[in-house]
């Protein structure tokens, strides 16, 4: 005897069906497989979790993607507050152990913090391959694989992501040094 196999509706079988584009869609927002992974687990169990509370849902796809860029968008937040203390904690114990004075300590902890607000402005994909390149000194090519895009556009991204750093700099009191100076080839305007 065959055991009749029901289809599923709603949220789970939206998901059932979409997972694979689902995947796709947080790999826009995040990188790691593994985060992929956990990120459309997490949207369906509260995709599932607000069904059977008996939410009504008239779009389940749409109710699904929402729901993942949300976690993305948080598990983002989450991760960009980690790098930024882990980044504020590394630059204030290498000015401590520097001798330097508690003003001048204070003055570049003050500048390390606007630096990083002025980095969390930034639009998302040009944030993304400015800290992939600047934070964890990846290439132009490695981030390109990474996110997608062509190399020229992730040149487009970290100078746009150097220029507008600058402009958050220099509005917020902070001389920012720029020079021409090529390296590999290419010119690099402003140095923060």
């Amino acid at each position: 005897m065959k055991r009749r196999v029901v289809p599923l509706s709603g949220l789970s079988g939206s998901y059932f069906a979409h997972q694979t584009l689902l995947r796709r869609f947080i790999g826009r927002f995040i990188s790691r497989p593994q985060d992929i992974e956990d990120i459309a687990q997490e949207a369906y169990l509260r995709a599932f979790h607000a069904e059977k509370s008996g939410e009504q849902v008239r779009s389940p796809k749409a109710f699904l993607f929402r729901i993942a860029k949300n976690v993305a968008l948080n598990e983002l937040a989450r991760k960009s507050k980690l790098l930024t203390d882990y980044i504020e904690d590394s630059a204030a114990s290498h000015v401590i152990d520097s001798g330097t004075s508690a003003e001048q300590q204070l003055m570049g902890e003050e500048k390390l913090a606007l630096f990083c607000q002025a980095a969390a402005s930034l639009p998302g994909q040009c944030r993304k391959a400015f800290l992939m390149r600047k934070v964890y000194g990846l290439s132009h090519k490695e981030i390109a694989t990474q996110l997608g895009i062509s190399t020229s556009t992730v040149e487009k991204h970290i100078a746009s992501g150097l220029q507008r750093c600058s402009a958050f700099m220099r509005d917020a009191g902070y001389p920012v040094e720029e020079r021409s100076q090529t390296e590999g080839g290419r010119r690099n305007r402003i140095r923060l």
